[in-house]
């Protein structure tokens, strides 16, 4: 009886500090499970046990969980899609020890389920916390010293936070799949996670629906060299307006209005809208160059992704 009632306990334990963790997958927050599904597209071709899927879906969706709670606290994140950030609820102490912890929790679960697999298990988490942490760190220095970094760099900060968890994740479904591996899709995978940070990127500061409400442009009030803001600033040098009035943060919605108007002169959301479509476009060579049987999975998550910018970008207007 002693030894349950420790386990109560224990679980009571992990429920209130993970809460900042399970607030990022309450509706209008979590991203449509992406991980889950893109391991699931995956292992249609390679047919890795269905209960070890769900496992190493699971454990990317977490890691991708801890990821959001820690960027939301380091960009000072006050709104996340419209819902109060977990650390505006829980704090920011307790959000932080939940990653941690939550971190330490992956780690334990990852070995339990790969015990003949211990070396290269610990191997690749590491690899992947360092390629983590590595494209976050980079992120908030250029913030920080006001320094606008290069598309090279972006693409180095989107590797880190996006790819790398993701192919670490494939890696773990490899090592139980019963066909070969697939090297191509980490190029598709790749296109899909630029082509998803940029579209978040380029939406922030130029969704209609978000122009009258505090959500707006949130990205200035963190101060955030995103992609078509790098555009901008590159492409006109001698124009300082929009280094000095992100150095103003917080804006107010007017001044949000007035840094997008100059990004509009830049050309700055054309050049997006276009390096978005060529994106799509080179995704869809891509998947079909493989030549592999059609995969479903893989099918509707990039019918998901492309009908929102159908809808929200407009691509009539591309060249």
């Amino acid at each position: 009886m002693e030894a349950s009632n420790q386990d109560r306990a224990k679980i009571d334990d992990e429920e209130i500090l993970l809460r900042p963790i399970v607030h990022v997958t309450l509706p209008g927050l979590e991203y449509r499970n992406l991980m889950r599904r893109l391991y699931r597209s995956y292992n249609f071709w390679v047919r890795c046990p269905k209960d070890r899927q769900r496992i190493f879906g699971d454990i990317g969706n977490t890691f991708h969980n801890i990821s959001i709670v820690l960027d939301d606290i380091e960009d000072g994140t006050v709104l996340r899609r419209g819902i109060p950030a977990a650390h505006m609820v829980y704090g920011v102490a307790l959000s932080v020890q939940a990653t941690i912890y939550n971190a330490f929790l992956l780690f334990q679960s990852l070995l339990q389920h790969l015990k003949d697999n211990e070396d290269v298990v610990t191997d690749d988490f590491v690899k992947v916390g360092i390629e983590f942490f590595t494209g976050q760190g980079m992120e908030i220095y250029s913030r920080d010293v006001e320094q606008c970094p290069t598309f090279e760099d972006y693409g180095v900060v989107v590797y880190g936070k996006s790819a790398s968890p993701l192919f670490w994740g494939i890696q773990l479904l490899q090592l139980f799949a019963k066909n070969a591996k697939i090297d191509f899709i980490f190029e598709i995978f790749d296109k899909m996670g630029h082509f998803l940070q940029i579209y978040d990127d380029y939406i922030n500061l130029h969704n209609p629906k978000y122009a009258t409400v505090r959500v707006f442009a949130d990205d200035l009030d963190e101060g955030k060299f995103s992609y078509p803001i790098i555009h901008a600033v590159r492409s006109h040098p001698d124009d300082k307006r929009l280094l000095n009035m992100l150095k103003q943060r917080p804006l107010d919605i007017e001044s949000k209005k007035v840094f997008v108007e100059i990004m509009e002169g830049f050309g700055s959301f054309e050049f997006t809208r276009n390096v978005l479509e060529n994106l799509r476009k080179g995704i869809l060579a891509d998947v079909e160059k493989m030549k592999l049987e059609k995969n479903p999975y893989l099918e509707k998550i990039l019918e998901d992704i492309f009908s929102r910018l159908e809808t929200e970008i407009y691509f009539d207007g591309c060249d």
